[in-house]
């Protein structure tokens, strides 16, 4: 399979993420990502918008087996990771969000660069 438009827009969100971490761990002084929970809700709303929504496989593709087994746990890590980080300002979890997010999208853009598409058979 070939990388889509998608794939480039997730990649730009998924540098938009490490900007967000980056300036958040060496302190700098930027309105709403200066705070444990304004990168926590920086991050978590562009893995939202730019992971999910962006990077999702064409229907066309096949959505089962270890893959997706990996990527609905690190889904799921995310954001519960991301929701106790809005609720606890824990750094931790801002980590563990940030980590999560970065490999669903290294993940998911390996996948669809090497996966195959699933072709129907002619009738």
């Amino acid at each position: 399979m070939r990388l889509t438009w998608k794939d480039a827009l997730a990649t730009v969100a998924a540098g938009a993420n490490v900007a967000i971490y980056v300036a958040f761990t060496q302190g700098a002084d930027v309105p709403i990502i200066d705070s444990v929970r304004g990168a926590t809700g920086a991050i978590l709303l562009v893995g939202i918008v730019g992971g999910c929504m962006l990077s999702a496989a064409p229907e066309e593709y096949e959505r089962k087996g270890p893959y997706m087994a990996v990527a609905s746990t690190l889904g799921g890590i995310a954001l519960l990771a991301g929701v106790l980080g809005l609720i606890t300002a824990g750094e931790l979890a801002l980590a563990v969000l940030f980590y999560a997010t970065v490999a669903l999208w290294f993940i998911a853009t390996v996948r669809h660069a090497f996966a195959p598409a699933k072709t129907e058979a002619l009738r």
